[in-house]
């Protein structure tokens, strides 16, 4: 198990309290629920609203995790089969910018992460529990274990984000 989340974060997560511990089956059934319990979450909302703290706004938030999920579903339709491979880093806050998140309604974010769940729940299916390596260039060795715990953290910290965001803007 890498241990760059939980040396990163703190286990639990010092802000969302995520366990690094979380067994895998246990944090792909809550990834299966993301979507619907964020729209529930959403619902009546304008995806404007930011909390003061906060660089981005409900919709921008949406839109981090669906991308994040698809690029890392992506990585890992890429290295079915192969063993070890590498992969690269991105920077959020470039992608957040090419894509204009800002531009982009609530209703195009909860559809995209929707999508996003699924192809995810898919590579993550599709990918064999052991023998597959990624080397990330900041995490380093990875296995589908860190991948989902790695992915369902950084989804239910963003929970938690637009649960403040949301509680911050009555």
């Amino acid at each position: 198990m890498n241990q760059w989340g939980s040396t990163t974060y703190g286990d639990p997560c010092g802000e969302c309290d995520f366990l690094w511990t979380t067994a895998v089956s246990s944090a792909i059934e809550y990834m299966h629920h993301y979507p619907l319990a964020i729209g529930e979450l959403v619902e009546g909302r304008t995806g404007t609203e930011q909390h003061p703290d906060l660089d981005w706004t409900v919709s921008e938030y949406v839109l981090h995790v669906a991308d994040n999920l698809r690029i890392w579903a992506e990585r890992l339709v890429g290295v079915q089969g192969r063993g070890s491979h590498v992969v690269g880093g991105y920077d959020e806050r470039v992608l957040a910018d090419a894509r204009n998140y800002k531009s982009l309604p609530i209703e195009a974010a909860l559809w995209s992460l929707n999508r996003s769940v699924g192809d995810w729940l898919t590579a993550v299916e599709d990918t064999p529990k052991t023998g597959v390596i990624m080397i990330h260039p900041d995490r380093g060795e990875l296995e589908l274990s860190d991948v989902v715990l790695s992915n369902t953290h950084d989804a239910r910290h963003h929970e938690w984000d637009i649960k403040r965001t949301l509680v911050e803007s009555n």
